[in-house]
């Protein structure tokens, strides 16, 4: 019975870990993103775009792929849920911004939308945020990784 308890802490560390990671360069990686969108730089701005783009999809497709732990879908949920929200606001906001783009460097007008639809975005990402520490957290409590030798 113990030997089955501590395998399934061990299989829940793996898991854990493996979202953990994939969220965690999303969430890393967003500064960067800021920083190419507030360079007011078209190209700097496309690359940093196309990049956390693939980024965030790259997550939100190897988190469906692993799955739910054992029939448990919260963290993937939330994990998920989060990633949509980067997902969506680089869709919906910022592609149509750079799409609209004529010239190499911004407009002021532009360089104005461009730095309010990232600050728009980092107010927002904190709830998102809360949702999928609290679900991590509630993870690994329930499975007792915390108790899993490193």
């Amino acid at each position: 019975m113990i030997t089955g308890c501590h395998l399934k802490a061990k299989k829940a560390k793996i898991y854990h870990d493996n979202i953990l990671q994939s969220v965690q360069d999303v969430i890393d990686a967003s500064l960067d993103y800021g920083d190419a969108i507030q360079s007011h730089d078209k190209n700097r701005a496309a690359t940093g775009y196309t990049h956390y783009s693939q980024l965030v999809n790259n997550a939100i497709t190897k988190i469906r792929t692993t799955g739910d732990f054992e029939g448990d879908t919260s963290f993937q949920h939330y994990s998920l849920e989060m990633l949509g929200f980067y997902k969506t606001s680089l869709e919906q906001n910022f592609r149509p911004l750079l799409d609209s783009l004529q010239q190499e460097g911004f407009s002021e007008k532009e360089g104005q939308k461009a730095d309010s639809l990232y600050s728009a975005m980092t107010m927002m990402e904190s709830q998102y945020w809360e949702r999928f520490n609290w679900a991590e957290r509630k993870f690994s409590k329930q499975y007792e990784i915390e108790k899993v030798e490193k």
